[in-house]
């Protein structure tokens, strides 16, 4: 057996060629192009995958002109040893061959005194989601149990680090790491990708629903498919899962469970009224585990495993903690796995789609396909008439008009941007082609639905259509990718009542559309949007929706987006509307857009008619000149909002005081939580 963290490829052969590192169901990003003679290596630690796996480099070759693929090379065991795999790559384009030469000695870890030997330590490359925030090698360790966690911890505590957790990095906002990484700052991140996998399904037993405990370091996409593999489900598709989840599969559980991750639905009988919430992941929480100084041990300054029930007060407040709380396990609530029917329409104006309430149509508003199907979202491309809408409902077997699919990521079209074609889009940002981008990426995306593989007109592989396809839940909800065009993207909740949602959607959408129209009528003309809106609605986080609700004295997350309080309550707000407004990183004049939508936001959800709430993975907190997480007044909203009509066991205040006394030595911060929280 070879265990290995890195995967070199010396090419010895008569071409250039590059390789990733594949194995059954995963796969690293390209490595750079390898010239003869040259090598170039990938470490597996900065992929979320687990200890164990099998993998081997996957080979492309230039100009490769043989007519049967070569036999694939001896695979690795990746393991966090420190140690690389050295394969070699021979031979002529009709002829070459990939081939295990040798395995490197480990190479030196980082010098940290008393740091547990058993932890594997790395300096590992960081990069988030639109890679804004870099740094090309942090300190970086993988504890491979729950104990080595909080073991890790103390030694931060007796050695002044601060402590941060890393997972598959799919986030815009600095809750991890600053934008720009201080190398002097003493930062530990803690990746728990590598090991702490460990899932258990848990029937309903004790007046509990079905469950299922599992450690945050895994996807979702692995934790659904887990779901689905359980036997004794009574729905009609394979298993379990939830009633919605976010589009990308490749996200850790723990990173959603941060940040009140969501997908887009709210109760629609009969098929779609599933006796779970409808609102955020961070909702299903039924019990969790965290490492934390607990005010009431014997030894209050030492970290320790504890864990949470969800009846127990101060639980509420690491159902959402935005990385101020490092939380190792969840047993979370599970419904009866479903099929779900996924139709896209593209013919549809956005007048019609957004007009006003009192318009004289009848169909093909967006109200109406809430009220018809519970699940919608809409991406609509800057500067394009029609919207790509998405709608999704519950059907137990397969209607004749739609394809079936066995697998998520069912729009290639959308989830195969190559690294040329990233840079040379990133190089319109700006320009004047912004419009003529907006109107082809939605012609694209029109044809992608057909089954064209528009993106790439020369590659001829088989495209099937999606415009309508069926299959187990999993298999439409997800449907993003780490391949899809990265963006920067701003983010809010909007509570409202549900008979309100096409005013709002109305009156923002005219909104958006006006300050394009106003920015390209500058002199010069200004483009600072160059992607999609996003549009998505999902219920409160309502704790009576859970396990038993009222009967274990459940509360709502108090800082989540979803959270549903008393105000809430009064005002019959009883769903979000989600909002975000994507565009490619750095381009000219969008955080005056940006925090001129903000403001506009804030002013027009206000007293009777909603509330705006920061999506917190998303941008937020706009000034003109410095860019989102910067508005001082944006930040006291925050705070504000979730103060005002609360009870002292239940506001800003008391979840600022809450995690600092399950933090005794202040580990789990930032720049950007110290701000926020006041810490």
């Amino acid at each position: 057996m070879i265990e290995a963290q890195r995967i070199a490829c010396q090419n010895r052969g008569g071409f250039d060629l590059s390789f990733a590192a594949k194995g059954e169901g995963i796969e690293t990003s390209q490595s750079e192009t390898v010239p003869v003679l040259q090598t170039a290596l990938i470490d597996l630690a900065y992929y979320p995958f687990k200890e164990g796996i099998a993998l081997w480099p996957d080979v492309k070759v230039q100009a490769d002109a043989r007519i049967a693929p070569p036999p694939r090379p001896a695979s690795i065991t990746f393991v966090m040893n420190g140690r690389t795999a050295f394969y070699e790559v021979a031979g002529v384009t009709i002829n070459w061959q990939t081939a295990f030469r040798t395995l490197g000695q480990p190479t030196d870890r980082p010098t940290l005194p008393g740091f547990p030997p058993d932890v594997p330590l790395n300096l590992v490359p960081y990069a988030n989601w639109d890679r804004t925030i870099r740094s090309p090698g942090i300190l970086t360790c993988a504890p491979r149990t729950a104990d080595d966690a909080a073991l890790v911890c103390n030694w931060a505590k007796d050695h002044s680090y601060q402590v941060r957790t890393r997972g598959v990095m799919h986030t815009w906002s600095p809750l991890t790491l600053p934008h720009s990484p201080d190398s002097n700052t003493r930062v530990l991140l803690i990746d728990l990708t590598k090991c702490l996998w460990s899932t258990t399904f848990l029937p309903a037993s004790d007046g509990l629903p079905n469950r299922v405990k599992v450690q945050i370091g895994q996807t979702m996409l692995a934790l659904l498919e887990y779901l689905e593999d359980v036997a004794g489900g009574s729905g009609a598709a394979p298993g379990y899962s939830f009633p919605h989840t976010p589009a990308p599969g490749n996200m850790t559980v723990g990173g959603a469970l941060a940040i009140d991750a969501h997908g887009t639905a709210i109760p629609t009988p009969p098929h779609d009224a599933f006796p779970a919430s409808y609102g955020s992941l961070s909702n299903q929480i039924l019990d969790l585990t965290a490492v934390v100084t607990d005010p009431a041990s014997p030894n209050p300054n030492v970290y320790t495993l504890r864990t949470f029930t969800r009846s127990e007060v101060d639980t509420k407040a690491f159902l959402t903690h935005v990385g101020r709380a490092l939380v190792i396990e969840a047993t979370l609530q599970v419904v009866d796995n479903y099929h779900l029917r996924c139709q896209s329409f593209t013919d549809i104006h956005w007048q019609t789609l957004f007009a006003q309430p009192e318009a004289p149509q009848s169909t093909n508003r967006f109200a109406d396909f809430l009220n018809a199907n519970g699940r919608v979202e809409i991406i609509w491309f800057c500067f394009s008439d029609n919207p790509w809408v998405h709608i999704w409902n519950v059907e137990p077997n397969q209607p004749t008009a739609s394809l079936k699919v066995d697998k998520p990521y069912n729009y290639p079209f959308a989830d195969n941007v190559t690294d040329w074609q990233q840079q040379f889009i990133g190089s319109l940002r700006g320009s004047a082609l912004t419009p003529e981008f907006g109107r082809t990426a939605a012609r694209v995306t029109a044809a992608g639905l057909d089954g064209n593989n528009a993106l790439n007109p020369l590659d001829r592989s088989f495209q099937p259509p999606s415009r309508d396809i069926w299959g187990p839940s999993k298999n439409t909800l997800l449907y993003i990718q780490d391949t899809t065009l990265r963006v920067t993207a701003n983010g809010y909740a909007i509570h409202l009542r549900k008979s309100d949602v096409q005013r709002a959607v109305s009156d923002f959408a005219f909104k958006f559309e006006s300050m394009l129209k106003a920015y390209a009528a500058r002199v010069p003309a200004q483009y600072p949007v160059n992607s999609a809106l996003e549009i998505r609605v999902t219920a409160l986080d309502d704790p009576a929706a859970i396990g038993g609700g009222s009967n274990l004295n459940m509360q709502s997350p108090v800082i989540s987006a979803l959270s549903k309080d008393a105000r809430d309550v009064e005002r019959g707000w009883d769903v979000a509307l989600w909002l975000d407004v994507l565009t490619l990183p750095d381009t000219p004049h969008s955080n005056e857009f940006y925090s001129e939508l903000e403001s506009w936001l804030v002013d027009r959800f206000s007293g009777d008619a909603g509330l705006t709430l920061p999506e917190w993975s998303k941008g937020w907190g706009y000034t003109a000149d410095r860019g989102a997480w910067t508005d001082s007044a944006f930040f006291d909203h925050i705070r504000r909002t979730f103060s005002e009509r609360r009870n002292d066991d239940n506001n800003w205040k008391w979840e600022v005081d809450t995690l600092k006394a399950y933090d005794r030595s202040n580990l789990f911060t930032n720049p950007l939580l110290s701000t926020l929280f006041g810490s």
